[in-house]
């Protein structure tokens, strides 16, 4: 009987090991948080999903880079965000698991309407460091303006343009409304206005199975039907609308 239940308690451990799948990530809140219980909402997202294909989810943090390298390699299973939209060999990337937005930000009570990024000349800018790499020329040439500023904080960003130290703050949707309401879910957003000058990008996760990628795409579309997307951002954000 001992040799039994030896055997059922070696063959439950085998399964609950094969079962544990190990993520890719670096910490960029609120999409990717260094924090068991609120990972931020591509982690979360990705974790839900996955929990229900019955996997075990950990969360292992390096640059971006070297997680992508080590899937390809097969030394882990899975990373995200990816911001890649095709597949390599050995490389399988995810449906969407979360949109980010670049956008404009400025007060509602100034009254700016801005209709292309040219028309933020001569006005004084906030964004985050790095910003240029990212929006292309014509956000390079707004940054040589003697009025623009990259602050290496992203939380002070949206502050500053509440007390109207700058007309405009360049900033991740998310990421601009995860720190305004960092404290208090519920503050009130209808002072800002948003300005969609900058295109979105979509990022998925990348993984080595291209059988698990595909279970992954199916479960994820369930998952999006039954609201877990929204779910999920509100827990971060509070309610947006």
């Amino acid at each position: 009987m001992l040799r039994v239940l030896s055997l059922l308690l070696l063959v439950c451990s085998f399964t609950l090991t094969a079962k544990q799948i190990v993520v890719l990530s670096s910490e960029g809140p609120p999409h990717t948080i260094n924090d068991a219980q609120n990972s931020g909402i591509d982690l979360d997202v990705v974790k839900a999903v996955l929990t229900r294909l019955g996997y075990d989810v950990k969360f292992h943090f390096v640059p971006l880079g070297r997680a992508e390298t080590l899937v390809k390699s097969g030394a882990y299973v899975a990373m995200a965000p990816i911001f890649a939209t095709s597949d390599e060999e050995g490389f399988y990337v995810s449906h969407p698991i979360v949109k980010y937005a670049p956008t404009v930000f400025s007060l509602k009570n100034n009254k700016l309407t801005p209709q292309y990024l040219s028309d933020l000349k001569g006005h004084s800018i906030i964004t985050f460091q790095g910003a240029p790499g990212y929006f292309g020329k014509e956000f390079e040439l707004l940054s040589k303006q003697s009025n623009y500023f990259e602050s290496p904080s992203m939380k002070v960003i949206p502050e500053l343009i509440k007390k109207e130290r700058y007309d405009y703050a360049v900033l991740d949707k998310y990421i601009f409304y995860y720190f305004y309401r960092f404290v208090d879910k519920q503050r009130d957003l209808s002072l800002f206005k948003e300005h969609a000058l900058i295109p979105s990008v979509t990022a998925s996760a990348g993984f080595s199975d291209k059988s698990l990628r595909d279970e992954f795409n199916r479960e994820l579309a369930i998952f999006l039907l039954d609201n877990g997307y929204r779910k999920v951002v509100e827990k971060y954000l509070g309610k947006l609308e």
